[in-house]
């Protein structure tokens, strides 16, 4: 019996004691703008999406159609007469203190119907369309890198360095949450909008406090003024894209003011039609003491205005990546200069071969070479199809 990491593996020269290490480093990967799926495969990849979690894939327990498709989710009805909502669109997961957003896909239509093992939905971050089999995804294990495996100052302790090129492939995407807490009794203005686009020292919101917001003594002007004041004008300190906002409170809130309990209601009218719209029973951003923010208990009669920043991060000095199966490593330098072969082909990583030796992983020798022998047969290939 094998399992499904083992089975990802190319078991060619690798020493039973370092196949343990394929998994570890696989679970602590993120989708990068960059990957695709490789030509060196050892078929499980196309089993992935029929083995995990709604998150990552999700395929069809048994025949049925749709019912519903909406940004937030879609239902489908099996043939048992059961019906069942799951979430696409934009999740966010949670991993080691970082937040992940996922965008999860479907290709099905409203009325569609579909069998046993059909695609429902996928994450377009982990998975992409086969190329050899169209109706099915396969696993995006990573990106193609033509790499100079050497001895250098670069490649020290396991060490590598990347080109500027493939640290943007390696492009991520992190999700900051901002919250901002505010007395039922202050007024919230100019709050920013979903899809706004924020510098870290923009300002997210004015908060206005109950002495000045009873009275209104605040007109354009003054309120232009409190921007610099970061205890009233709380700063979004992330450059990135505002994705959502919610609104958690604790108390009745007919004790809000007037603008806050505008937020307030718009919330919870997306947070009810967010859980409808995957067959889940809706509910408000209505709280008590349980619901913590930074540890802290959400107080009585105070809002939790929870701002979603997303941003792009290219791949830096001192970032984790893994070569292969399992030879983890640390990107000591981003080469701005072109490096190329004897032969001309541009060296986009360079990483030491002794650290592939002391791990008894010879496998990255046979991976590469293959790599590089399918691509050239498929250049050849082209060229033949097209008649030159």
């Amino acid at each position: 019996m094998l399992s499904a990491r083992d089975r990802l593996t190319n078991y060619s020269k690798i020493s039973p004691k370092r196949v343990n290490f394929v998994g570890i480093q696989q679970s602590h990967t993120v989708a990068c703008a960059g990957y695709g799926q490789m030509p060196v495969r050892t078929g499980y990849e196309q089993v992935i999406a029929h083995r995990t979690s709604d998150l990552f894939a999700l395929t069809a327990k048994s025949a049925g159609k749709v019912t519903q498709i909406s940004e937030a989710g879609i239902i489908v009805e099996y043939e048992n007469g059961e019906t069942k909502g799951y979430e696409i669109g934009r999740r966010f997961g949670h991993a080691a203190g970082l937040i992940i957003p996922h965008s999860v896909v479907t290709d099905m239509k409203v009325g569609q119907k579909f069998k046993e093992g059909d695609l429902i939905c996928y994450n377009e971050g982990f998975f992409e369309k086969d190329i050899l089999n169209p109706n099915n995804v396969v696993w995006k294990a990573g990106i193609l890198v033509k790499t100079a495996l050497m001895e250098s100052t670069a490649t020290l302790e396991d060490s590598s360095a990347i080109s500027a090129k493939v640290a943007k492939l390696l492009t991520t995407n992190t999700t900051k949450i901002k919250d901002i807490i505010v007395n039922f009794d202050q007024s919230v203005h100019r709050l920013v909008k979903v899809g706004t686009s924020v510098e870290s020292e923009d300002i997210l919101c004015i908060i206005e406090d109950a002495i000045t917001a009873n009275a209104e003594l605040f007109d354009e002007s003054s309120l232009d003024t409190l921007r610099i004041l970061s205890s009233q004008a709380p700063q979004a300190k992330v450059k990135g894209v505002i994705e959502r906002i919610e609104v958690y409170y604790h108390g009745d809130k007919q004790d809000m003011s007037e603008s806050l309990k505008a937020l307030t209601n718009a919330s919870d009218a997306k947070l009810g039609k967010r859980n409808k719209e995957i067959g889940k029973k809706a509910f408000t951003g209505a709280v008590d003491t349980d619901f913590r923010v930074e540890g802290d208990s959400l107080a009585l009669d105070t809002a939790d205005i929870r701002i979603y920043i997303t941003s792009e991060v290219d791949a830096g000095m001192g970032d984790k990546g893994v070569f292969c199966n399992q030879m983890k490593t640390i990107f000591g330098e981003i080469f701005e200069n072109k490096i190329t072969s004897e032969s001309g082909k541009e060296i986009d990583a360079i990483f030491g071969y002794e650290s592939i030796n002391a791990r008894i992983v010879n496998s990255p020798i046979i991976m590469g070479t293959t790599a590089t022998l399918l691509d050239v047969i498929g250049k050849q290939a082209v060229a033949i199809y097209k008649g030159k």
